[in-house]
């Protein structure tokens, strides 16, 4: 009986743990792709804002590091 209430303990420890880290990773990862995505929404802003000031599709490209045709697209909106 001790015995299997020791290998159940063990098993509920690293099942417990694996969980845990599983949420860690999960949440991290969550993290950087709400970053990434708010960055590049902000680019499109900034890019929108320098279309309307005159700048080249090309110079906006240039600056934003956003693709050309993504700019091309803006542009023409």
């Amino acid at each position: 009986y001790e015995t299997s209430k020791m290998a159940y303990r063990d098993i509920k420890n690293s099942v417990d743990t694996a969980k845990r880290e599983g949420i860690a990773e999960g949440k991290e990862i969550g993290m950087k792709e709400g970053m990434e995505k708010g960055m590049n929404q902000k680019a499109l802003e900034i890019a929108k804002n320098m279309l309307a000031m005159g700048l080249s599709a090309e110079q906006v490209a240039k600056a934003t590091q956003l693709p050309l045709d993504i700019i091309k697209n803006l542009s023409n909106s």
